[in-house]
């Protein structure tokens, strides 16, 4: 190796773990592009502040045939609401409002309902919104904020987490009285600028003319967005209302991502105590926390804690381990996905989980794990057949192939099965599928008395 490239290693913060592990991140993602229909795709990893992986693979535009690069912006989607989390929490360390505050002090004629909600259960999805779709004829945040006034509670406020609601709407907003400026302006002066991130932003897309006229702001090296359609790829645009971007629609490169996740590894934009509020869910009124905390993502993988957020559902994916100040940034321009990449890079850095030899408990009915095993290779295959389903899973069976071909088609061939509960009729369990060596899956399984499959839910653990 020339001394000038030693040099640039060294400067780009490469660690001799990173070293070795290089050829296998490139070849696991290549893996899942081709088995995926992904045209582009880039990635980062960052340990500790420094970034010891940056990659670009494949095509940002298929028409032009434009390479992807590390200057390539993708469409983050929903990865958008970290960094309304993170302007959020710097306008609570200014001073300017508190996670506890109810939103009523902050609305012109506020519902009687909305008395209790406070800005925590709005940023963290538990405010009790109803859900409801985007609407492109909505000219403003103040209209939408007026529209929602109008919609009764689907629940009470910190009884559950409903995402895609008006929560974020509301929190626009907020932000914007508070912080004295446009929601955009805010991100530009208190993250984009500080940071160094000269290539994020919105892209201002609109539906005009009764909604056949398209328009939008140029944004330099920007990827297509594609979705594969049984043998061809079609290009894909989502268009953010303007009174949604808090919510999703940024753009982003993996550069850029990457200062973002190396500044939660330190006081740069957030001081501890914030970071910490950041990420830590409220607890729900049946006792249990939720799984949103503020705009972020939060649960555990391979036995440490994660924090995180994808978008659209797979174009973003981030994942961050704060135990060992370990990010990973997945961006592609496939719309057809589920977010397990981040999960896959993650793998090669990650040390084992804690509870990967647990040996589970006696298994009293074998022949139905038997039939759960045996039905895999079909479900990786997303070829799953009708007849070993029944209630829901069985009218859901063709979106269940799909999602668990994307799932688990990119996972090491299963080495072990094994059953970690059982209800007392056998019908209700819990098992851990391990993959190769160390990657492991929780599967909560429910038979009927005639041993078909009526739901079935797998989650990364």
């Amino acid at each position: 190796m020339n001394i000038q490239r030693w040099g640039l290693l060294v400067l780009l913060g490469w660690t001799q773990l990173a070293w070795g592990a290089p050829d296998k991140v490139d070849a696991f993602l290549r893996a899942e592009m081709a088995r995926n229909h992904i045209p582009g795709a880039a990635v980062a990893v960052v340990r500790d502040g420094k970034v010891i992986k940056l990659a670009s693979y494949g095509t940002a535009n298929l028409e032009w045939k434009a390479p992807a690069s590390p200057r390539t912006a993708f469409q983050i989607a929903s990865g958008t609401k970290m960094f309304t989390a993170v302007l959020l929490m710097d306008l609570v360390g200014q001073g300017k409002l508190k996670l506890d505050d109810r939103i009523c002090q902050y609305l012109a004629d506020c519902p009687a309902a909305w008395k209790d909600i406070t800005v925590l259960q709005l940023a963290s999805h538990t405010s009790g919104m109803k859900p409801g779709p985007v609407n492109a004829d909505v000219s403003s945040v103040a209209v939408a904020v007026d529209a929602a006034k109008k919609v009764p509670l689907a629940a009470a406020p910190g009884e559950k987490a409903a995402y895609g609601s008006d929560d974020f709407v509301l929190l626009t907003h907020i932000l914007e009285k508070v912080g004295g400026a446009p929601y955009q302006q805010l991100l530009r002066d208190h993250i984009f600028t500080p940071l160094g991130m000269p290539n994020s932003g919105f892209d201002q897309a609109t539906l005009t003319e009764e909604d056949i006229v398209l328009t939008s702001d140029v944004v330099p090296e920007r990827s297509a967005t594609y979705q594969w359609r049984t043998d061809h790829q079609q290009q894909y645009w989502f268009v953010y209302p303007h009174y949604t971007l808090a919510a999703g629609g940024l753009f982003s490169t993996v550069t850029d991502m990457s200062r973002f996740v190396a500044a939660m590894m330190s006081d740069k934009l957030l001081k501890p105590e914030l970071r910490s509020a950041m990420w830590t869910p409220p607890v729900l009124k049946n006792g249990k926390p939720s799984s949103f905390a503020v705009g972020w993502t939060v649960g555990r993988y391979r036995g440490r804690p994660e924090v995180g957020h994808s978008g659209g559902p797979a174009l973003s994916d981030t994942v961050y381990y704060p135990d060992d100040k370990l990010a990973v940034v997945v961006l592609t321009n496939q719309r057809k996905l589920v977010p397990t990449l981040a999960h896959g890079v993650a793998n090669f850095y990650l040390s084992p989980p804690p509870f990967l030899n647990e040996p589970g408990i006696p298994d009293a009915t074998p022949e139905r794990t038997q039939s759960l095993k045996q039905l895999l290779p079909a479900l990786i295959q997303g070829k799953a057949e009708a007849r070993h389903f029944t209630g829901t899973a069985k009218d859901e069976l063709a979106d269940l192939n799909e999602w668990f071909r994307m799932k688990l088609g990119g996972m090491p061939p299963l080495s072990r099965w094994i059953l970690l509960e059982d209800s007392t009729d056998h019908l209700s369990r819990t098992y851990r599928a391990v993959f190769g060596k160390d990657v492991t899956q929780r599967w909560k399984v429910r038979f009927d008395s005639a041993g078909l499959l009526s739901e079935l839910d797998v989650a990364d653990e």
